[in-house]
């Protein structure tokens, strides 16, 4: 809050707003939601979801009405958004749903014979359906989730005629073959022959370099059985899906080779087919990126000073949006920007400042321009970054997150002066 604000008044404002019980986290990403459906329209768009924590147990004294996070221990919240995201050109169209709670009653012990929709496990089926539903404009959806999406009702309830799931498996489970014969999931994928090899670049992390990645793939069709525990009678015996096996070659000495074991609606049975599927578990990615933008190095929500839990989680649908549009502008800085308008995100008084922006922070050499179209997504970039910090030269690591955020909040802070200059008035005399 002080950050948006300059003054006790506005503070006082601002924490109000987000208390309002008429203001609620689900009206937020709702409005959020259909901004992202006139982006989807006509598009394949890869729905991807995850979860996260924002531990605010630094400010425990100064909190109320949180619950518990991961640690059984610590106070704050949970997000778990669903980012739009084009599955032909990778970029961010925008926050599709979002699930936020607080972990108030511990786990029963019955937990597992529990039906999905008690459990908090019900995210994965409920955010997903809710972004279905809000992207009704989207030619086609397809689900990507990691390994604690790996849930029978998932894939039970989630696909119809217009969505599919890529969804990374962690249950070795009961199946059918396509030799008919039963077995365990693991071992049937990995026992089919090799289809071929694929690689990629892979960026650095925490504990794993940036390399290129040889994978070897393998693929086959199976049968899950439904689990015996918890098991709805709505839903089928069985399911036939695709999955898709690819393993690291040769990984570095010392780390980790991937091992992705991806369950998939889509039909898979050839190289061509399996690229594609590993191709849309990659944009995962994305949202890994919009929680990193979200906490200590981005939008820093956990110093939030609001104390009560209610205007926490309407906060957080906020910086969602926010920490998805940084995302957007991320995305947008390259060749798929080049194609995108940036009216897109910026009103028209914005694309004014965007211009006028440009033109003074252009140098007089070929090297020192906005190289890319007047009035595209990547053109905005450029300008968003150059105030971030980034020199704009093609020989710098192009911005990313974090820079993007410094630019936004310097570029924010100009278009507030430009919103005001009418309102000024020379001093007497």
């Amino acid at each position: 809050m002080r950050h948006l604000t300059d003054t006790r008044a506005e503070q006082i404002a601002f924490t109000r707003f987000f208390r309002n019980p008429r203001v609620t986290a689900k009206e937020i990403v709702a409005t959020a939601a259909a901004r992202t459906a006139e982006a989807a329209r006509g598009r394949h768009v890869v729905l991807i979801q995850d979860t996260s924590e924002i531990n605010y147990q630094a400010k425990a004294q100064r909190k109320r009405g949180l619950g518990r996070v991961g640690n059984g221990s610590d106070v704050g919240l949970f997000v778990h958004p669903a980012i739009a995201v084009d599955a032909a050109d990778g970029s961010v169209l925008g926050l599709a749903a979002a699930t936020i709670w607080r972990r108030i009653k511990a786990k029963q012990k019955d937990y597992q014979s529990k039906p999905i929709e008690s459990k908090e496990s019900f995210k994965w089926l409920g955010t997903a359906q809710a972004g279905r539903d809000a992207l009704a404009t989207a030619a086609r959806i397809t689900h990507v989730g990691d390994r604690e999406c790996d849930i029978y009702e998932v894939f039970a309830r989630l696909p119809d005629e217009r969505s599919d799931v890529v969804i990374r498996a962690t249950k070795d489970r009961a199946v059918i073959g396509p030799d008919k014969r039963p077995g365990r999931l693991f071992a049937t994928v990995a026992a089919q022959p090799e289809a071929g090899r694929i690689a990629f670049e892979l960026t650095a992390r925490p504990g794993r370099t940036a390399r290129t990645v040889t994978l070897s793939v393998r693929c086959c069709q199976v049968t899950l059985r439904q689990p015996r525990r918890g098991a709805a009678k709505r839903d089928p015996r069985q399911i036939t899906l695709d999955i898709v096996e690819a393993r690291e070659i040769d990984p570095p000495a010392g780390e980790a080779a991937i091992h992705w074991q991806l369950l998939t609606t889509h039909r898979v049975t050839s190289l061509t087919q399996a690229a594609f599927v590993v191709d849309l578990y990659r944009l995962r990615w994305t949202i890994e990126q919009v929680f990193r933008t979200l906490k200590s190095q981005g939008l820093d929500l956990e110093e939030s000073l609001i104390a009560d839990g209610f205007a926490l989680e309407a906060l957080a649908a906020t910086a969602l949006i926010a920490a998805t549009k940084v995302m957007q502008l991320v995305h947008g800085r390259g060749e798929a920007g080049r194609h995108l308008p940036a009216a897109r995100l910026f009103d028209a008084t914005e694309m004014a400042v965007l211009d006028g922006l440009t033109r003074q922070l252009e140098g007089k050499t070929v090297k020192q321009q906005n190289p890319h179209p007047h009035g595209s997504l990547a053109w905005s970039v450029w300008a968003i970054a150059r105030l971030g910090g980034w020199k704009g030269y093609a020989s710098e690591r192009p911005p990313g997150p974090i820079t993007i955020v410094h630019g936004l909040q310097r570029f924010e802070a100009i278009v507030q002066g430009v919103r005001l200059a009418p309102y000024l008035r020379p001093p007497d005399g």
